[in-house]
């Protein structure tokens, strides 16, 4: 019969050591803190499905004017309302969950790491909100603009509910992931990696890359969209090799 791999000495041992209960401590944590996000999550999707229809109504009002929407399959508009609110209670619970995250990795953090986790805690969550804004004002109603009204005349404008608001969705999200650039950044520098003279040497390829991502995020022939966010990027590139120059990075 062959020897097993680990010998009831090497647990006897570990035990004494405190090796396993600080694993068990850990999970015990890391437990905690999901029931806590869990249910915090529960409790605002349940009030944001409440609201569901008037989400969709705030995101329909995109649509350019003479447009009506139907749904393809039975309780469409059911799994559309469900996943509205899911997304609503993410993007809600952000600054809970980023401080759940952040508190269960604080007792294995030095301390120029947790320095840095305070200031990611309150403009990670600001950042993204303003991201979606942006989008909601800026880029989804020329963007819409766009793919629903070109052949318009030759075709009815009736649209899949659900395709639109999928559309809808991942431009908000893409938007409030790419407002976190000075978080990627400042991070970056704070462990050496970049540096405020080393990114304002790369302008000219910064400028190009915004420019590119904007065009991927805004297919549209309109320049002017295009501009505006590429102009938000850069806005946030150079307002962050500022904030690098102050903390002397």
């Amino acid at each position: 019969m062959p020897e097993p791999k680990h010998k009831r000495e090497d647990y006897k041992a570990a035990r004494e050591g405190g090796l396993l209960t600080d694993v068990s401590e850990h999970l015990t944590e890391l437990r905690n803190r999901l029931i806590i996000s869990v249910i915090v999550l529960l409790a605002i999707f349940i009030i944001a499905f409440n609201f569901s229809h008037q989400i969709i109504t705030i995101l329909q009002a995109l649509a350019p004017a003479g447009s009506s929407f139907f749904q393809i399959k039975p309780g469409e508009l059911l799994m559309i309302s469900i996943k509205v609110s899911i997304f609503s209670s993410v993007v809600i619970a952000m600054p809970l969950l980023l401080q759940q995250i952040e508190s269960f990795l604080r007792p294995g953090l030095k301390d120029k790491e947790l320095n840095l986790l305070g200031p990611i805690l309150i403009s990670s969550p600001i950042l993204f909100w303003l991201g979606m804004a942006f989008a909601y004002f800026f880029t989804l109603p020329s963007l819409l603009e766009f793919l629903l009204g070109f052949g318009q005349g030759l075709v009815e404008a009736r649209y899949g509910l659900e395709h639109f608001i999928n559309l809808e969705l991942s431009i908000l999200s893409i938007c409030g992931i790419s407002f976190q650039l000075p978080i990627v950044l400042i991070s970056l520098a704070q462990f050496g990696i970049v540096s405020s003279k080393g990114l304002l040497r790369l302008w000219r390829y910064v400028i190009l890359g915004a420019f590119m991502l904007a065009a991927v995020i805004t297919p549209t022939p309109d320049p002017l969209t295009m501009s505006i966010l590429a102009g938000a990027l850069l806005a946030l590139f150079f307002l962050t090799i500022l904030i690098l120059k102050a903390m002397k990075r």
